[in-house]
């Protein structure tokens, strides 16, 4: 990406001190870079933070401007002398650097350029004004080569450095790769000469250029490492540049300036390189760097737009959007204070970058306006065409904007770009391609959907190797670009007569898969770490990974003024992390496997089912539902249901309204059958064929369909609400999973059973000092007395949420005296002791839960529970994180979060547990990502070591809650053959067969979530 260049003077001394002097470079620069490390969240010494463009500069007087335009407007004194024309020329060259003129300058050096033809200074300075505004590039290139040849060598490898740069930025990879070689094989030369009389700055100087370009050339190449080493060798020579100026004693700004520039380009493209390689971590590091060396030198004003600017790539990357936005706003507002026109080539690409920061937030009205005013620009002024927009990035914008057949032409460009600079297999050839396909596809008619699918097959396929997993992290638009692709695959396959979709279950699974899939592979890797010390290794990893995505979610929060901390903080992890990956990769050649597994085959999903078992996956689409059936013995079964996740989410939305106590309505009084009904009938009823008779179903659904226990849906129309009404759970035990992948790494994962009996519980926790009396009553989970009014419980939660202006505290908790009765009927069934295995009322507390792991207590359990209530973020002031509530210890005067068992917590668990029970409210609810069937809760206690968790989909009814867990582990404990499941769907219809119970709002909010098997 073309960056905005500054001084364009001769590259060796001048001998025009005057050039660099007065207003023009002192201002108020430390203000402006106050203000960046302020929005960037770099730390400096305390500055002023100001936002007053304006003022940061000291202006010109009238009598100032008026003289240096009086000396520009001097011609040149007729004579052939050389120097005295220098002298003038320079002169000229001061007064419209200091007015700020590009356009004067412009002419005064093509007036340079005509007075004195062989020097090479003048030429290669025009040629550089010309590069700037992106406006007669070969008129440019013709004159760097003249240059070069005039130069003395080592000025002439500059130059030719700087000539492969401007080529790169040309799209011509050929030509700034021959011109760089001839670079390198000058400084080669050069560096053999004998050491006297070798200018060793200058050599140093033409070093760290070269470097700055072939770092550039790599990133176009597809190199990243490359690109880095180039970079980071860029950045040594620039700062050894620096030293042997302010070594040299040398009285004058000129060459200081020079190197300070030489600084400043390496640190951008460094950071850059890092940027492009996914290495988020050290290019905040780079840039840290870089806003500290600018705050402590007076440097021209450009270069505090070209610094907001590098900032706000890096936050596009680390998918900050709006931060990102901000900075490109103020990158441009600095340009336009200098007078640099709208219609110029750097502000145009501020704007680009601008609507590209719009498009990534699902502004595509604005995207689209600054595209308008883009285009209208190249109208009026034919000089900016091909210079405001990139093919990737007009393509996704005319994408969002549904004008589809325009995105395939941008996107096709880009893969034609790709292909011949990086090569067919690049990911990025492959990441075009698939937009390029889902464009063709979602324009519509025959030819462009005949084009489109190859495309899309050989897309999704690269996309899956565990070798371009690494380039599928959250790294800017790559997530959405990726959702784009598998989208119009699945369509395609769909709706293609003669194309077997029942073979894209894999690609479906593997495209939803999520954090939930991510702890499973984790402890995939674990199970397979053949020594302690690889265990340590692994772990530490698998640590550092989930702290780095908890700061990043806390900078996503805004973190005020631990900002720069924060940063700092994930940038050192990320580096730690590379290390311990590089380690574990030694020790074990199979973690990348491990860590990136292949999709499975439909083929490798039946292999693993027994006669009695169907697998179900469930994709909602905002244009339909993809679902896919298998079992072992019969034909894999596909349909695309034509029911938009709108839909899908309204009928879901009509079930929990009559199902959560929790939410205002009629819940336990009324059922939606038809909303029942119409989801199995459009969903699961045209693949019944592959399942219908299997007593186990193991389902993935995904979206609004994860929020719901499809046991509860009805499989004839008409039924009512009774034990008698047709549901689902009826017909089989239903275990969830949060993917295929993930049910499969569950299944795969090596761990040692333990043997019966072995439970350990926590509930009833008082949530004052002293232990809440038991009341007989029968509550529901989330009120503090005797009431079935949802209206009340509702208020109850709210109230929850409240500021501490309203006077909650910790104690205002509603109590769970009924837990004790259920976990104690639970230690029974189990034969555990509980005395020892159940803690209740004060002895329930976060620091008896941390010790039980801490001695080896858990890792000894097969069954765990906690009951009582769960907390999302939100739910309590300065909660940020899934919790469950413990017993107060006093500490929560000071720290009323204290006392919560958080989801920190919970990820350094050490578990071997087959099932891990959370009976209080909303654990299985989904927490606001529609791709992920699981709270944070479950999601950490899958990475500790669970099995299978039991948890709740909505607020439950206390009594018959324990009926409903008691009777699971009663069945599961008599009957030691049957699968988890089945001992649920037991006791499902138990609790359903009594009247007082038979609506689903009692019976259906348990769910069984991970390996449903014994």
């Amino acid at each position: 990406m073309r960056g905005p260049r500054s001084v364009h003077v001769k590259p060796d001394a001048l001998s025009s001190p005057s050039l660099f002097q007065g207003d023009f470079w002192v201002g108020h620069f430390l203000r402006f870079i106050a203000t960046l490390a302020m929005l960037c969240g770099c730390a400096l010494p305390v500055l002023a933070q100001s936002d007053d463009i304006a003022g940061a500069f000291k202006a010109l007087t009238s009598e100032e401007t008026a003289n240096l335009r009086y000396r520009l407007a001097q011609p040149l004194p007729v004579t052939k002398n050389a120097d005295t024309l220098s002298m003038y020329i320079d002169v000229k060259i001061n007064a419209a650097k200091r007015l700020a003129d590009s356009a004067a300058y412009e002419v005064v050096m093509r007036e340079a350029v005509r007075a004195l033809p062989n020097n090479a200074t003048y030429k290669h300075n025009l040629a550089l004004a010309l590069y700037s505004r992106g406006d007669a590039n070969q008129e440019g290139n013709d004159l760097m080569r003249q240059a070069i040849v005039l130069f003395s060598p080592v000025h002439g490898a500059f130059s030719a450095a700087l000539l492969g740069c401007e080529l790169l930025l040309q799209s011509n990879l050929e030509g700034a790769s021959k011109t760089l070689m001839d670079s390198r094989e000058l400084l080669r030369v050069l560096e053999l000469a004998p050491a006297k009389g070798k200018d060793q700055r200058l050599l140093t100087r033409a070093q760290g250029k070269m470097q700055e370009c072939t770092s550039r050339l790599e990133s176009y190449k597809g190199q990243p490492q490359k690109a880095i080493e180039a970079a980071e060798q860029a950045a040594h020579l620039a700062r050894q540049e620096l030293k042997l100026v302010q070594a040299a004693n040398d009285p004058g700004r000129l060459k200081e300036l020079y190197a300070f520039q030489s600084v400043i380009n390496a640190l951008e493209r460094k950071l850059g390189a890092y940027r492009e390689a996914g290495r988020l971590g050290d290019a905040e590091t780079a840039l840290k760097e870089l806003v500290e060396f600018s705050s402590r030198h007076q440097l021209p004003p450009d270069f505090l737009s070209r610094i907001y600017r590098t900032a706000a790539n890096l936050r596009f990357s680390q998918r900050e959007f709006a931060l990102a936005e901000q900075l490109y706003r103020k990158a441009d507002a600095v340009r336009a204070k200098l007078g640099v026109p709208e219609a110029s080539v750097e502000r145009a690409q501020i704007s680009r970058d601008l609507m590209n920061s719009l498009s990534a937030q699902g502004r595509w009205k604005d995207a689209f306006a600054l595209r308008t005013g883009l285009d209208q620009l190249e109208q009026a002024n034919p000089k900016l065409q091909g210079k405001t927009g990139l093919n990737t990035d007009n393509g996704y914008l005319y994408f969002g904007n549904q004008q589809y057949a325009k995105a395939a032409v941008f996107f096709a460009r880009s893969v034609k770009f790709n292909q011949a600079n990086l090569g067919e297999q690049h990911f990025f050839t492959t990441q075009a391609q698939g937009l390029q396909g889902a464009a063709l596809w979602r324009a519509g008619g025959s030819d462009n959907q005949v084009a489109a699918l190859p495309l899309l097959k050989s897309a999704v396929r690269a996309y899956m190797l565990p070798a371009n997993a690494d380039n599928l992290e959250n790294v800017g638009l790559r997530k959405e670009y990726r959702e784009i692709v598998f989208a119009a695959y699945l369509d395609a396959l769909a709706l293609t007569p003669g194309e077997d979709a029942t073979q894209a279950m894999g690609a479906a699974d593997w495209v939803r898969g999520g954090v939930v899939q991510d702890a499973l592979n984790d402890a995939a890797v674990r199970a397979a770490a053949r020594t302690p010390a690889l265990v340590q290794l692994v772990r530490r990893e698998q640590d550092i990974k989930l702290e780095i995505s908890g700061l990043r979610t806390l900078l996503s929060q805004d973190a005020g003024q631990a900002l720069s901390e924060t940063r700092d903080k994930i940038a050192a992890l990320e580096k730690d992390r590379q290390q311990l990956q590089a380690d574990i990769k030694t020790a074990m050649p199979e973690y990348d496997r491990l860590v990136h597994p292949v999709p499975p085959t439909v083929q490798e999903i039946a292999s693993k089912l027994d006669s009695k078992q169907a697998v179900l996956l469930l994709l909602p689409t905002p244009q339909a539902v993809y679902v896919w059936a298998v079992s072992a013995d019969r034909p894999a079964a596909f349909v695309r249901a034509d029911m938009g996740a709108d839909t899908v989410k309204a009928l879901v939305n009509r079930l929990r309204q009559q199902l959560d106590f929790g939410t205002p309505g009629n819940a336990g009084t009324r059922f939606d059958g038809d909303a029942a009904f119409q989801l199995y009938d459009t969903l699961l009823a045209p693949v019944a064929p592959a399942w219908r008779g299997k007593t186990q179903l193991i389902v993935a659904a995904g979206g609004a369909l994860s929020q719901i226990p499809l046991g509860l849906l009805h499989t004839r129309a008409g039924g009512g609400f009774d034990s008698k009404a047709p549901w689902l759970i009826r017909d089989a035990a239903i275990a969830q999973v949060p993917s295929l992948s993930a049910w499969l790494a569950l299944k795969t994962v090596s761990q040692t059973k333990n043997a019966d009996p072995s439970f350990v519980a926590w509930g009833d926790p008082a949530f004052r000092m002293q232990a809440s009396a038991a009341t007989g009553q029968t509550t529901l989970r989330s009120q503090s007395t005797a009431s079935n009014s949802a209206n009340d419980l509702a208020l109850d939660l709210d109230a929850l949420a409240k500021p501490n202006a309203s006077g909650l505290r910790y104690a205002d908790i509603p109590a769970l005296p009924e837990t004790r009765d259920e976990l104690l009927a639970i230690a029974k069934t189990l034969k555990a002791n509980p005395g020892s295995d159940v803690y209740l009322g004060a002895r329930a507390t976060r620091e008896s839960v941390l010790a039980a792991s801490q001695s080896g207590q858990l890792q000894n359990k097969r069954v765990i529970a906690f009951a009582t209530h769960g907390l999302m973020a939100g739910d309590l002031p300065k909660l940020t994180q899934p919790a469950l509530a413990l017993a107060a210890t006093g500490a929560e005067a000071q720290n009323p979060l204290a006392p919560l068992l958080t989801l920190e917590d919970v990820l350094s668990l050490k578990l071997n547990a087959d099932w891990v029970v959370l009976s209080a409210c909303n654990t299985a609810a989904a927490d606001g990502k529609a791709e992920e069937a699981l709270s944070g809760l479950a999601r950490g206690f899958f990475y500790a070591g669970s099995r299978s968790l039991l948890v709740t989909h909505w607020a439950v009814e206390s009594e018959s809650a324990k009926l409903l867990t008691t009777s699971t582990f009663a069945h599961y404990a008599a009957n030691p053959k049957e699968p988890k499941a089945e001992s649920l769907r037991q006791a499902m219809l138990k609790v359903m067969a009594n009247p007082k119970y038979a609506h689903p709002a009692f019976w259906a909010p348990y769910a069984l979530v991970g390996d449903g098997g014994r």
